[in-house]
């Protein structure tokens, strides 16, 4: 398998996405400078703009690509490029995201239907072919007469200067976010992809972190930015425009939600203003302010001091899936054995579940199930079990979830699970699968609703389901259910110990 390569896609026309190699992409900032025009030019030369001092050519792509030019509005962006000794700017609507594409998702154009003007160079597939982003070829993008146009009168040995960012020690490129109306940028060189939300996991959701996203085989958490960077209470309020920006920090891969993305900006270290702040707290987080003469500060991030209370617990969920590569290799068979070493019983209740296999006795279903006066709670019985009183334990309103709609216990399956402190019968929706599972992991915290319920959810496993995606899967100690959360008056235990 080929090397994934990163790409950094456009908007035109509102649907059509342009694909940009992410290296050749310098930086993409608002179009809020005057392009002055340069009369007698080729037509897709919309002018000149002037950027820190030095005078660029800005591409109008739509004309480039003989597409209906029904012109740009007010929130467009130019995107700075290199093209070889050059540097360049492209009118686009909007950065839509930065991507990893294995070489597989590209398709190249065929040769007999490329003209003479080949700009596009190939296609990427995503979403089973829903998604289609076109490979801008910027090595084609200007033709020899406007090369020979543009070029003249540059001073050709300081544009590359210009194209890598002045210096290392003068320059660096932050991506511009926002958060519930404000403006942040963190450094390009942490970023590693920007993404949509979905599919997001909230059962390790904790302080700021919301859960977990699967991306490539690789569980990542994702912190709510508005939690992080701020005092409130508020998570963010996201649109359309909303994003993930994954970012690896100390070697943990987190994603970070964010109300839009901006610009990419090339900052000198002479236009950062420092901001004071105590060495503890969220202040501590901030590089410094970037005051723009058009009125916009954009406060700059150090994102590995900011998220430096969040590390521990971000790396424990980010660990959880580490090793998936190498799980799925060895699960390939997906053998179901019935034998109880390592093996889980997964069962449906809301979400999925899991007891080791050594702790269930059977399982039954339409079972009476006797009410028992004033046990109330997540008690709802007991059945009698070939003369043994077993209690009913409704997993429902042990873990907080509400009852089913249908009513629940007539359509209820019931695993009698077993302990050392005696038996137990789990109500649970459905049966999913048996698994056998040689690695677990400790589990991160919690959200609210599961998190009073930790003592009896302490490990996790990752389950492979018939698409061949991975699932985390919380194991209930049966113990700690059994020994912790059932006594009936004073302490006397519910339970006779069985033979």
């Amino acid at each position: 398998m080929g090397k994934e390569q990163l790409f950094a896609t456009f908007i035109l026309n509102g649907e059509i996405e342009i694909a940009i190699p992410a290296d050749r992409v310098v930086e993409a900032i608002k179009a809020v400078d005057k392009i002055l025009p340069v009369p007698g030019c080729v037509d897709y030369l919309e002018g000149l703009m002037n950027l820190r001092g030095r005078v660029i050519p800005v591409i109008n792509l739509k004309k480039r690509l003989a597409m209906a030019d029904n012109g740009y509005g007010p929130d467009h962006k130019i995107a700075f490029v290199r093209l070889g000794s050059t540097l360049c700017g492209i009118l686009v609507e909007d950065i839509k995201d930065v991507l990893r594409v294995r070489p597989e998702m590209i398709e190249p154009i065929l040769p007999s239907l490329l003209g003479d003007d080949r700009i596009v160079s190939g296609i990427i597939r995503l979403d089973d072919g829903d998604r289609l982003l076109e490979i801008l070829d910027l090595n084609l993008l200007l033709d020899q007469a406007a090369e020979d146009e543009i070029v003249a009168g540059q001073e050709i040995d300081e544009i590359p200067q210009v194209a890598a960012g002045i210096t290392a020690q003068q320059c660096r490129q932050y991506l511009v976010f926002t958060s519930n109306g404000m403006e942040y940028g963190v450094d390009v060189n942490d970023v590693q992809e920007i993404t949509t939300l979905s599919g997001l996991n909230d059962t390790f959701q904790s302080g700021s972190i919301e859960g977990a996203v699967e991306l490539r085989g690789r569980m990542i958490p994702i912190v709510d930015s508005n939690l992080l960077l701020t005092e409130a209470k508020e998570k963010i309020s996201l649109s359309e425009e909303g994003r993930v920006i994954i970012l690896l920090v100390n070697e943990i891969y987190c994603g970070v939600v964010v109300n839009s993305i901006v610009e990419i900006r090339s900052v000198a270290a002479a236009e950062v203003v420092p901001v004071p702040c105590s060495k503890a707290g969220k202040g501590a987080g901030v590089a410094g302010m970037l005051h723009l003469a058009s009125g916009r500060n954009i406060m700059l991030l150090d994102m590995e001091t900011m998220l430096a209370d969040e590390l521990e617990e971000l790396g424990r969920v980010a660990n959880m899936s580490c090793d998936l590569a190498e799980d799925k290799k060895e699960l390939e068979s997906h053998s179901h054995h019935l034998i109880t070493e390592n093996s889980y019983l997964i069962f449906k209740v809301e979400r999925d579940f899991a007891i080791a296999l050594h702790n269930v006795q059977e399982i039954l279903e339409n079972c009476r199930i006797m009410p028992v006066p004033a046990m109330g709670g997540f008690l709802t019985g007991i059945i009698d079990l070939r003369g043994q009183m077993v209690p009913v334990v409704s997993l429902r309103l042990f873990f907080g979830y509400d009852l089913r709609v249908d009513g629940g216990d007539g359509n209820d399956k019931y695993v009698i699970a077993q302990s050392a402190e005696g038996r137990v019968a789990l109500a649970v929706d459905d049966i999913v699968t048996i698994q056998k599972q040689q690695k677990y992991f400790q589990t991160p915290a919690l959200n609210p609703k599961l998190r009073p319920r930790q003592d009896t959810l302490d490990r996790t496993i990752e389950l492979i389901t018939d698409d061949d995606l991975s699932e985390s899967v919380l194991v209930i100690n049966i113990e700690n259910l059994i020994g912790k959360h059932l006594e009936f008056g004073n302490e006397k235990s519910f339970y006779q110990k069985q033979p």
